[in-house]
């Protein structure tokens, strides 16, 4: 009965914490909007003060602390859902741009400091380095804000792109992932295509790993998938998917124990490929009417496959929902035809992922692929239609306007490759930069440039074609 109770509580503290970003979200786009003392701060200033009370009330710490990819309240680990999603992001952005490791709301503060701190945000502008911390505190401490504290990033929670030791090693470990990921998901492919039975516990070990990784250092993650490879497309696409899916999973509010099932269907979404002559498969040229027909039937082969596993359970049940749907749009159009017209979350988050890597991969059959934007304005013109308009906005705020390995023309002549994604939704079309040419065509180690600052002069003219350029971009996350 206690364990229940327990729970109920956590519960309980985890949908506030959740309510106090929203508000502090709230309070920092209102500052944003007027001046110091203007009455449309009042609300967002009460609303925090009484959710800071409630909080304390029930004797717990009102502190928000940036770890990995999530904001934790206390010790309760906050997970973003669809309807918060924005502010989530937002402040653990916020957070991370000023360096604030935690902030903490002690039971001394009133209405006035926290009506301060959110315009102390306005008055310094942040640099890529921890003196924005120190600068921030000082600030607090001359206008007399005692009742909130600060404590300052972690290095392990940085803002990722620099090129310290711990972000190099960060990369090497998202790399080992990525490739322990292909080689098990070609094992299982190869059985499949043999006749042998499936072997999926290897496979789930790497997915779990490949969970943990994303969760401490997506940037990374996220970038390999700009590996592209002619003779390994289906292996590297399967696990490029993956990497997308769980992803979005996340950020939809996906506990742990499922993300792994969503990465797994993900994964083996393409199983059913190999029950397709190989002369189809690779086919450098169109399809013709017969063999388009042979190929719309993997997503039964997909599922025949895993139905031969030896005990059915919550996994493979799993693996046969991306399998099954993952050619089927958001409005049941698409294919295999079927009878019903409710598609599950995990099949429209695999259909996004797919479409997209597909649309920036260069397959065997459509070898010249789309720029990342590009692809995202194909999508985009079909949500609704062919994918869930809610799942859509969030695959966008993951990757951005300007994907991980866009290749970028600048105002000032240079070429730059996108390293990630601004954490804020509305900053979504400056992201942080690598400049990897100079004005004059020549091949630079350039710096990192965060866009969103308007001090560094650059701007974004046009996304490039990295093929037409003979530029790897894969490289620059390796």
């Amino acid at each position: 009965m206690s364990d229940m109770r327990t729970d109920q509580l956590e519960r309980e503290m985890i949908r506030i914490g959740k309510v106090l970003i929203n508000q502090i979200f709230v309070l920092l786009k209102t500052a944003q909007n007027y001046e110091e003392g203007h009455l449309a701060m009042n609300a967002p200033v009460s609303n925090i003060l009484k959710t800071v009370g409630e909080i304390q009330r029930r004797n717990e710490e009102a502190s928000l602390r940036v770890q990995g990819g999530y904001l934790i309240l206390g010790e309760l680990r906050l997970k973003p859902d669809a309807a918060g999603f924005d502010a989530f992001m937002f402040t653990m952005g916020e957070m991370k741009r000023y360096f604030i490791g935690c902030i903490s709301f002690t039971r001394s503060v009133n209405a006035e400091e926290i009506g301060k701190f959110a315009y102390i945000f306005k008055d310094i502008e942040p640099i890529p380095a921890p003196q924005t911390f120190h600068k921030l505190v000082m600030h607090m401490h001359n206008r007399n804000i005692i009742g909130i504290e600060l404590d300052i990033l972690g290095k392990e929670e940085a803002f990722e792109g620099d090129d310290s030791s711990e972000r190099k090693d960060s990369k090497v470990r998202a790399k080992k992932v990525y490739l322990q990921t292909v080689h098990a998901v070609s094992e299982v492919m190869e059985n499949a295509k043999m006749g042998q039975t499936l072997k999926l516990r290897k496979s789930k070990r790497v997915v779990q790993g490949m969970i943990d990784q994303l969760l401490a250092a997506e940037t990374n993650l996220i970038g390999l998938t700009t590996i592209r490879s002619h003779d390994e497309y289906t292996y590297n696409h399967s696990v490029n998917v993956c990497i997308l899916s769980l992803s979005i999973g996340q950020r939809v509010g996906i506990n742990k124990s499922k993300l792994c099932e969503l990465g797994m269907a993900a994964l083996f979404h393409d199983i059913g490929k190999s029950d397709i002559p190989i002369e189809i498969l690779n086919k450098p040229s169109e399809f013709s009417k017969e063999e388009w027909e042979i190929m719309q039937r993997h997503p039964v082969y997909g599922v025949r496959k895993i139905m031969k596993l030896k005990g059915l359970d919550a996994l493979s049940s799993r693996i046969i929902t991306g399998a099954f749907e993952h050619h089927l749009n958001n409005d049941s159009s698409g294919y295999p035809k079927v009878p019903y017209k409710k598609i599950s979350l995990f099949g429209k988050i695999i259909t996004l992922a797919d479409c997209y890597d597909a649309l920036t991969s260069s397959r065997v059959y459509s070898r010249v692929p789309h720029v990342p934007d590009e692809a995202l304005r194909f999508m985009l013109s079909r949500a609704g239609k062919a994918y869930d308009p809610i799942l859509m906005k969030i695959f966008i705020n993951c990757i951005g306007l300007y994907p991980a390995g866009s290749l970028l023309l600048l105002n000032t002549k240079e070429l730059a490759v996108v390293m990630q994604n601004n954490p804020d939704p509305e900053k979504s079309s400056t992201p942080r930069i690598k400049v990897i040419a100079n004005p004059e065509g020549n091949e630079i180690d350039g710096e990192m440039i965060d866009l969103s600052d308007p001090k560094t002069g650059r701007s974004i003219i046009e996304t490039l074609d990295p093929q037409k350029y003979k530029i790897d971009v894969t490289r620059y996350f390796m």
